[in-house]
């Protein structure tokens, strides 16, 4: 008879997973293209200051250069050759180190999340690169970097906690749950809802882990326009601004006049055609920096799990387990808010595409459509609760809110730019600003969501369970208590820092109610603190009806 550890051993064990292997040899160059990433920064510095252009800098000389690539290149080698992977007795090992031998031992019980990607370079191997998570953590407890699809995709369903789930599921007929594409009345697949198959191309992992058709998929037009519209074009903008600004330092002061001589006659018209055109640059390359990044994009839907595919230079697996997922947000920008369109973010504990931020749930939808991808992707979110919004009287204070750091930002401008009159027509666009920042804010709950709705310059709605509440508090300062209002701040864990959402100037009993739905006997606790007389409390308490609160007063 066998033992309980027998009976649990992993199954078609790949011929010698069990003894130490090292990743494929391209790791070593991945290795060195990883250094070089995380010293741009330092390099840039070093280009402009520290010797771009003579002296003994470390961009001076061909003979520099080649030796620091050199020493990279040694390096990447040696920790090649140090890092070694197996899976045995239900563990990933891994040892890696090039002076302190490190040994990490992650039991299967202990892994969330297993993603798979493949950057350019790795394709061109047949190879991919495993990522694994843990409970309780940000940042990945593991990643091996160049190995074989094959031997990722057995790590992946056997080492995964969906693994058991997952052995019923029939990938022919839909995902885990046995769930068919939906179709239109007329029998069709749409473009929004479910993927057509010429606007997919499945990926050799998402085939092979045994799901189907994705449920929703990005077309090409949708791709485009999120690029057009995408928020990245100040981040774009400023990163050309400053290598703009440092042009001086490579090219000589006469070049630049003789240049500016030769295309213009007036000094204004040509830095004005400097500023569209740098503006355009960003534009362009917020657009090729979305479509590198979210095309392919397709999210399927498993047991426990939805899995996302994206990526045209890099392929991403990402995986979002249900039961990690603190919240939900909908997003509408500037630009895309007057087209109708949306994004869908999702906040999960301990997991993102970046450390500290939530991940892209769908980069563009319609926003009527956004109800209907909730209801099929995360039905436990698919409520819209009844809401108040802040009184008149807190649009005072929205549009003061908005005009203090406009009026100090004019005010530096005087002090630091010639030109600083142009900025002032910003001061109307603060106040309108302001207004619609009123006007978006709103609270409101059903039996177990919290909604909150707010503007800075994106429209954002945030979805929350009540489980999922880490902390919410009622606040006000003392012109908020003249007023007669209070703010509401509410905290889940999103990541591996955390994330809050307020829903400012609120009618002072509202808050206090949405606090004390999260938090019952809220109101008692503050009684005993105020003074208040029992009676004036059973008189709060009497609003909370059936498990929660009839805000609609």
């Amino acid at each position: 008879m066998k033992s309980e550890t027998e009976s649990q051993t992993l199954p078609d064990l790949p011929m010698k997973m069990s003894e130490p292997r090292r990743q494929h040899p391209v790791a070593a160059l991945t290795n060195v293209l990883n250094t070089l990433r995380d010293l741009l920064v330092p390099l840039v510095i070093i280009f402009f200051f520290g010797g771009g252009g003579g002296g003994n800098g470390l961009f001076s000389s061909p003979w520099y250069l080649g030796s620091f690539l050199m020493f990279l290149l040694v390096l990447g080698v040696a920790r090649w050759m140090r890092f070694t992977y197996r899976v045995e007795d239900d563990e990933i090992r891994i040892e890696y180190g090039l002076f302190v031998r490190k040994r990490s031992f992650i039991p299967r019980h202990r892994i969330q999340v297993i993603d798979i990607s493949s950057g350019v370079l790795q394709r061109a191997f047949g190879l991919v690169s495993l990522e694994v998570q843990t409970a309780g953590g940000g940042a990945s407890e593991a990643k091996i970097n160049a190995l074989t699809l094959d031997d990722a995709l057995w790590i992946k369903e056997n080492m995964s906690p969906e693994h058991e789930e997952e052995a019923g599921s029939n990938p022919e007929t839909g995902d885990a749950h046995g769930i068919p594409p939906k179709e239109n009345e007329t029998g069709e697949t749409t473009e929004a809802a479910v993927a057509q198959p010429a606007q997919l191309r499945r990926s050799a992992a998402a085939a092979a882990t045994g799901m189907s058709e994705p449920v929703y998929a990005l077309s090409w037009r949708r791709l485009l326009i999120a690029g057009t519209t995408s928020g990245s074009f100040g981040i774009a903008l400023s990163i050309v601004g400053t290598i703009f600004a440092q042009m001086n330092t490579v090219i000589d002061d006469d070049v630049v006049v003789d240049f500016i001589e030769l295309v213009s006659a007036n000094d204004t018209v040509f830095f004005i055609g400097v500023a569209v055109a740098l503006i355009f640059v960003a534009w362009v390359l917020s657009i090729v920096g979305t479509v590198l990044s979210y095309g392919n994009f397709a999210i399927y839907k498993r047991r426990r799990e939805m899995v996302i595919s994206r990526g045209i230079l890099e392929k991403k697996l990402t995986t979002i387990p249900y039961s990690r997922i603190q919240g939900l947000r909908i997003q509408e920008g500037v630009l895309r808010q007057p087209l109708g369109f949306c994004t869908l973010y999702v906040d999960s504990a301990g997991f993102g595409e970046q450390s500290g931020k939530s991940t892209t749930l769908f980069p563009l939808l319609r926003r009527s459509e956004a109800e209907e991808f909730i209801r099929v992707m995360a039905p436990e979110y698919d409520r819209q609760p009844e809401t108040v919004s802040p009184p008149p009287r807190a649009l005072r204070r929205y549009i003061i809110r908005t005009l203090i750091p406009t009026g100090i930002l004019i005010g530096l401008s005087y002090w630091l730019l010639p030109f600083a009159h142009f900025i002032l027509p910003i001061i109307p666009v603060a106040v309108v600003l302001g207004y619609y920042r009123w006007r978006a804010a709103a609270a409101g709950t059903d039996t177990d969501t919290l909604l909150i709705r707010y503007r800075n310059l994106a429209k954002t709605t945030v979805l929350m369970k009540r489980y999922r509440i880490q902390s919410a508090t009622a606040w006000d300062n003392y012109f908020q208590r003249r007023r007669g209002l209070k703010s509401l701040t509410v905290n889940i864990a999103s990541s591996d820092t955390g994330a809050s959402f307020s829903a400012l100037d609120l009618e002072a009993d509202d808050a206090l109610d949405f606090v004390e739905w999260v938090e019952p006997h809220y109101n008692r606790k503050q009684a005993a603190v105020s003074g208040e007389t029992p009676a004036e409390t059973e008189k709060k308490e009497d609003r909370d009806q059936g498990g929660f609160l009839d805000i609609g007063y």
